[in-house]
């Protein structure tokens, strides 16, 4: 910026200039002796690592006021409306368990009230993580059964098909089938909710059957046999690079191979991308060490084969080559791995 000297002059010749002039030497002074102390700080007080973990702590924040909020105000007249922002939320990021409680007051002083279908979602996936699954299914058929509105039916098959992953991720395939089986009576005329039923039943019942017996041609132009792989745990990966929670599942992939690669499991990757380029560009760049197959290039269709409805998708198979878990992801996946080869080894 520019300064008028003559104007500067001037200033210097007061006293007051001066005795600024000393203030900000003395603190300039200050600044320099607590230097180590602010480094100290700054390394007590780093910055977020994100932006979504700084939503997320905004979010337990908000929750947190809103439970608090409505144990003080239990008739407070915007009562529902704060249950719909604390429900929604605990909806979003999977908040169940600690939130269970909230959610069960809610049902058993507003038995019909108007977020009811929210709080019976935190009910039924409380109990899941719980790994309470014959009272979560009791609780989920409930809710679907009270549906009366058509226009439910997205809501309808959203939840159906979280609570089901949630059972598939356990084991637990034939809570899974009922509720695939409840969706579709509840909406006998709905093609897409047929559709859908009917493809998730079709893959479940793989599970306790035979892997294909299939032969490949992996992304290096080496033959591939599932067949040649017995003996070992093997699990077959559907993705694709385009698939963010494919991607975000990776380095648990990575690190399942490493702590069990020895021990005896096999990963198989089939990749659903248009080109074989993007795969082995993608593999090379993360230096994926397992077997890569190109769905379109590897000479035969494993998304039919295995009965793939959507991506990501995995099928543990045993070594007996029997299909033995489905999309098995995050803490799942190690626990059954380490349960599996450690009993096997």
């Amino acid at each position: 910026m520019h300064v008028n000297s003559g104007l500067v002059g001037v200033v210097e010749g007061t006293v007051w200039y001066r005795d600024a002039l000393m203030d900000l030497r003395r603190f300039g002074m200050a600044l320099l002796a607590s230097s180590a102390l602010v480094t100290d700080l700054r390394a007590q007080t780093a910055a977020p690592e994100s932006v979504a973990e700084i939503q997320n702590r905004h979010d337990r924040s908000l929750v947190r006021e809103l439970g608090e909020y409505l144990i003080k105000n239990p008739k407070a007249e915007d009562r529902d409306q704060a249950y719909a922002a604390l429900f929604n939320k605990v909806i979003e990021h999977d908040w169940f368990a600690e939130n269970q409680e909230a959610a069960e007051r809610y049902l058993k002083e507003s038995p019909d009230g108007p977020v009811k279908s929210l709080a019976q979602v935190i009910t039924v996936m409380g109990r899941a993580k719980a790994k309470q699954f014959p009272e979560a299914l009791a609780r989920y058929q409930e809710l679907i059964q009270g549906l009366t509105l058509a226009e439910q039916e997205e809501f309808a098959s959203s939840f159906s098909e979280t609570f089901a992953a949630a059972a598939v991720a356990a084991g637990e395939i034939g809570t899974a089938a009922q509720v695939y089986q409840t969706l579709a009576a509840k909406f006998p005329e709905s093609a897409a909710v047929k559709q859908r039923a009917e493809a998730e039943l079709g893959r479940l019942a793989r599970v306790g059957k035979p892997a294909p017996n299939i032969e490949a041609t992996d992304v290096e132009g080496k033959t591939v046999r599932l067949a040649s792989l017995r003996g070992k745990y093997v699990l077959v990966d559907f993705w694709a690079t385009w698939c963010t929670p494919n991607i975000v599942e990776l380095p648990r992939l990575q690190e399942a191979y490493k702590k069990y690669h020895a021990a005896g499991l096999e990963i198989v990757s089939v990749s659903l991308d248009d080109t074989r380029t993007a795969v082995v560009d993608f593999v090379k760049a993360r230096k994926i060490p397992w077997i890569q197959l190109h769905n379109t290039t590897a000479g035969v269709d494993l998304v039919e084969a295995f009965g793939v409805a959507s991506i990501p998708a995995t099928y543990l198979i045993d070594p007996q080559g029997t299909i033995i878990r489905l999309d098995l992801r995050g803490g799942s996946l190690d626990e059954a791995l380490g349960n599996l080869i450690k009993a096997g080894g």
